[in-house]
């Protein structure tokens, strides 16, 4: 538990025990609702404060910003609503328990629907997110060994077309992965090889692998356009 739940759970409790303690004080009658209706209140500050407890360890599973602002929003509604019916229903509707009852379940289920809706988007973002990065880390890297080839001195006479696929990758949609990743990696692979074993036939194996690297990086385009 880190020092923000901590903290959290500690604040839960000081405010549990003075609401325990003002309510006694200042209530000598309990009839009709009071006590469920007080019961109710108690209830409303635990889902406040443990909701916000689980709040911060959902927020490291998902998208942070969008979990705690959704979470935040929906559990102070949650409480803040339930303890305005409760008290009105202890000053003025002492006899209405199944309206009572009727609106606790109806804002606690609406409550823990709009939750879950909140998670759920909230770890696609995250996960949407997540792969969108790796992407560009992908496409990156394969951009630098473009870079590194093209400044090697064994390719000086293919450092222009090096350079020039490696801009194509940079310009291209970041966003999505298709097949032809993999594809472009691999030729570059085969470029990398040909160079460090520096065989007899090294300038056209490099040249039919910038033939193909063009190609795959102009069908990724279309691929890409295809997934979006």
């Amino acid at each position: 538990m880190n020092r923000r739940s901590i903290t959290i759970s500690i604040s839960g409790i000081i405010t549990l025990l003075t609401t325990i303690i003002i309510g006694l004080l200042c209530m000598d009658d309990w009839p009709g609702l009071t006590g469920w209706a007080f019961c109710a209140i108690l209830w409303s500050e635990f889902v406040f404060f443990s909701g916000l407890v689980f709040t911060e360890w959902a927020a490291a599973k998902t998208e942070q910003i969008i979990t705690r602002s959704a979470l935040y929003v929906l559990l102070s509604g949650y409480a803040i609503l339930n303890i305005l019916v409760s008290i009105l229903f202890i000053a003025f509707f002492q006899e209405a328990a199944s309206a009572f009852a009727g609106i606790e379940v109806v804002l606690f289920a609406l409550s823990a629907i709009a939750i879950v809706i909140s998670l759920t988007a909230s770890k696609s973002i995250r996960q949407s997110n997540e792969l969108t990065l790796h992407n560009v880390l992908n496409i990156d890297s394969m951009i630098e060994r473009l870079n590194k080839l093209a400044v090697t001195p064994k390719c000086e006479a293919y450092s222009p077309s090096l350079r020039k696929a490696g801009e194509k990758l940079r310009f291209a949609d970041h966003s999505v992965q298709v097949p032809e990743d993999a594809e472009i990696s691999n030729t570059i692979s085969s470029i990398e090889i040909d160079v460090a074993n520096d065989s007899g036939n090294m300038n056209d194996k490099i040249k039919a692998n910038l033939i193909q690297l063009n190609t795959l990086i102009a069908k990724r385009k279309i691929s890409a356009k295809r997934t979006v």
